[in-house]
């Protein structure tokens, strides 16, 4: 670890504190899962990956976010598939509109600790196939807050890419020569590549407008990270847009940024914050990379290294601390960064986990 920069030291803390029930696993704890944040004026929204549900903070004085509220989604949107976890890993706030990304990633199934070889032989040739993780959606927050109110014109219903008939995200890649080979084929009868595998994983969202940019964690291609950008519609199925080369209906940028996946993407004025840590199960350097005037750009972008500054480097920890989610502060000149399988010292009483605050360049 000599090789990679030392952490930068937080200006702050920020504790959040969640005292409602998991929607799947009622004795769960929803601080080792977080995995995702986006600020909404003085409120955060956050999720935990292994639930079915997103939870609102309000941030006050002292550097508390309490009053947790927790809007479980199977009631809210229709979902793919029938059971299990969502898997968020993005969110992002554009007005009164919240959006959310699953992982669209498929798994291979973990090796329990008292396993046989035979056991752990199979377990390890085991690749499980979520639909419930492959959503991307939006709706409006204030029918989130008075489910009862009467919509105004200005509140989008619900919606979800690909409901119905449409494509959803893994759909549109499916024959992408970048992608295809990481994207279970229907004619080949070929399995995903698993998402800790280097394969297909989406774990950073952030969204302008019509315009929806998606990180992926993995794939990394020979250490070039990827950011996929729909251009999507305001039907039920947020049907994208031609926005590519030849009426493709995705862009894609690629990022170098030192061989790491994208972990997070957050909007600051015309930029975009990528935070940036280890694909797979590896444990690294993560840090938040500035993407300068990403929101100006009409073209598919390749950043080189020297195109992607680097805003400030994140704690990290052999098995803990992962930073999974960004969002900047209503300062404008600070982010907050939580993390997923939380250090013991994050945690404190029997709801509460600390997030850091970093400063920001401008």
């Amino acid at each position: 670890m000599s090789g990679w920069p030392q952490p930068d030291e937080p200006i702050g803390e920020i504790t959040l504190v969640l005292d409602e029930r998991s929607t799947l696993d009622r004795k769960a704890d929803l601080r080792d899962g977080l995995s995702a944040v986006a600020r909404q004026g003085r409120h955060l929204w956050v999720a935990n990956d292994e639930t079915t549900s997103v939870e609102r903070l309000t941030l006050e004085g002292g550097g508390q976010a309490r009053a947790h509220r927790s809007f479980d989604l199977t009631q809210l949107l229709e979902l793919p598939g029938d059971r299990g976890e969502m898997d968020i890993e993005g969110l992002d706030v554009e007005g009164d509109t919240l959006w959310l990304a699953g992982s669209h990633s498929s798994a291979r199934k973990q090796v329990k600790n008292n396993a046989t070889p035979e056991e752990a032989q199979r377990s390890l040739a085991t690749v499980e196939v979520s639909q419930r993780r492959r959503v991307l959606a939006r709706l409006s927050t204030q029918s989130l807050l008075d489910p009862g109110g009467s919509r105004t014109g200005h509140q989008q219903p619900p919606a979800v890419l690909g409901l119905g008939r449409g494509a959803d995200l893994v759909d549109l890649l499916a024959d992408d020569p970048h992608l295809e080979s990481f994207i279970q084929s229907s004619n080949s009868g070929s399995r995903p590549i698993p998402g800790k595998d280097n394969g297909i994983d989406c774990e950073g969202l952030a969204v302008a407008g019509d315009r929806v940019f998606i990180g992926l964690r993995g794939p990394v291609l020979r250490g070039w990270a990827l950011i996929i950008e729909l251009l999507v519609g305001d039907g039920p199925g947020m049907e994208p847009q031609p926005i590519g080369p030849g009426n493709r209906r995705y862009r894609k940028h690629f990022l170098r940024l030192h061989g790491l996946g994208v972990r997070d993407l957050c909007r600051h004025g015309e930029d975009l914050l990528v935070l940036a840590g280890p694909t797979m199960e590896l444990a690294g350097r993560t840090a938040v990379f500035r993407w300068r005037n990403a929101l100006t750009s009409q073209a598919e972008d390749v950043l080189q290294k020297d195109d992607l500054p680097c805003e400030f480097d994140a704690p990290f920890g052999e098995g803990e601390d992962h930073a999974e989610g960004i969002t900047v502060l209503d300062d404008g000149r600070s982010a907050l960064v939580l993390y997923g399988t939380p250090a013991g010292k994050r945690k404190t009483g029997r709801h509460e986990i600390k997030a850091d605050v970093f400063r920001l360049s401008k």
